[in-house]
């Protein structure tokens, strides 16, 4: 038989999966399944027969590449997904269907290429023993089985709930709200929460300025000895005693000229 003839071949999966927790058992076979069906993504999903041509397809995109593993043998990986909500009915939870290569690609050269195992046979002929050793190629599926499942639990949620509350703080914030506004006590929880403070207003003290006329020498900038008053402002510093409501008195201060001296 050529071997393109073998991608006419089918494959029939029969998968049963439990949910012990749930006490739910299901599989892959639907009850109004049509025989003899094909898998097909979009018209025949529920059938669980493939054809060789549809898993390589999927499995490697490579044309050249799938010649090869017809030849020389190749790792194909069938995986089933099942994601099952079980608040619904349960011919509802249908599992999904991936596929992937496992073995090296012939591209890279790889030691040992494609898949092949050996076995021998045994037989007598004329009071003699012989043995045949034989070498095989051929495709090897591995299929994998993953599954998960949920149901609605209130007790569960409350504490998911309860967990989250806490989490970001909010249990006071909540409290605080129903006893103050919610409450039958709340005029009461409200006076021990919150305090009346009442703020009272005073004057800032004022500062006098005193002013004081001092005699002033120009001699320095003029040769007149003509004398004329000043007025000069003086503040009292605010840590000083006399700086609230008291006046400080400064003592007469005389400018000399010290080029009126001769040595």
């Amino acid at each position: 038989m050529p071997v393109q003839e073998t991608l006419n071949f089918t494959i029939f999966i029969k998968n049963f999966i439990e949910f012990p927790i749930f006490g739910v058992k299901h599989g892959n076979m639907v009850d109004n399944l049509r025989k003899p069906c094909t898998f097909h993504p979009k018209d025949n999903k529920d059938c669980p027969i493939f054809t060789i041509d549809y898993i390589m397809n999927e499995a490697e995109k490579n044309i050249s590449e799938r010649n090869l593993m017809l030849l020389h043998g190749g790792v194909i990986r069938i995986k089933l997904d099942w994601n099952c909500n079980l608040d619904r009915n349960i011919k509802l939870c249908k599992p999904k269907y991936s596929f992937a290569r496992l073995d090296v690609p012939f591209y890279e050269n790889p030691f040992s290429r494609g898949f092949n195992f050996r076995y021998a046979s045994y037989w007598k002929y004329n009071e003699e023993h012989f043995r045949m050793l034989t070498k095989a190629y051929g495709l090897r599926f591995i299929i994998s089985v993953s599954g998960k499942a949920g149901k609605f639990d209130f007790i569960q949620l409350t504490l998911n709930t309860g967990s989250l509350v806490g989490l970001f703080g909010l249990a006071t914030f909540v409290c605080d709200i129903i006893l103050l506004h919610l409450s039958k006590n709340a005029r009461n929880y409200r006076d021990f929460v919150f305090e009346i403070v009442r703020l009272q207003t005073r004057n800032d003290c004022t500062i006098n300025m005193s002013k004081k006329y001092v005699p002033r020498n120009d001699d320095e900038y003029s040769n007149s000895e003509s004398n004329s008053d000043v007025e000069l402002p003086f503040e009292t510093p605010r840590n000083s005693p006399s700086a609230l409501g008291k006046t400080a008195i400064m003592a007469p201060v005389t400018f000399v000229n010290p080029y009126q001296f001769k040595y």
